[in-house]
């Protein structure tokens, strides 16, 4: 099997930072999903999400959508399946590393996303993954508990990336 690492960390910590930066650091195929903050006026009010190997960009979440709600967030199923769940499947196919920003109550609404992660998990390949840290939904706690999971905290987020790239280097 090869190297697995889930990266997971206190919301706002730098976690896709860190999976940005490891991309930055790798020459490799990498395919999947990536989520990053939305901010209007300074505040957050939602969140995209891109899929790594079309470019294609959609709302994961926002405070004005319509779909299931998770605290002040509605969580936009048309585009977490469309672009995100597709891009995971996509990933598993054809990539040479699979990334997957966030597995989280948000995207876990989605059965279609769930089923890709885990379509993603069955493969042989490796894999960079963001979950959350007290999700107890089954999908989290099998990559928490087969992953390498690695804490980002505010003081070690800017010396992981390097780390974590290595990893995979030796690999690819």
């Amino acid at each position: 099997m090869s190297e697995r690492v889930a990266i997971t960390g206190a919301p706002g910590v730098g976690k896709s930072m860190l999976v940005r930066e490891v991309l930055e650091r790798l020459n490799c195929r990498a395919g999947g999903v990536l989520a990053q903050e939305v901010r209007r006026d300074g505040k957050r009010v939602g969140f995209e999400l891109m899929d790594l190997s079309s470019g294609n960009i959609g709302t994961l979440a926002s405070i004005d959508g319509d779909g299931p709600r998770l605290g002040k967030y509605r969580v936009n199923l048309q585009d977490l399946e469309v672009i995100g769940a597709k891009a995971v499947e996509r990933a598993a196919e054809e990539a040479d590393l699979i990334v997957i920003d966030e597995v989280g109550p948000m995207e876990l609404f989605s059965e279609r996303f769930a089923k890709a992660v885990e379509t993603a998990l069955t493969s042989d390949k490796p894999m960079l993954v963001v979950v959350q840290a007290k999700s107890q939904h089954p999908l989290a706690k099998r990559i928490r508990e087969e992953f390498r999971l690695i804490a980002v905290t505010e003081k070690n987020r800017y010396d992981l990336a390097e780390e974590i790239a290595s990893e995979f280097v030796s690999m690819m």
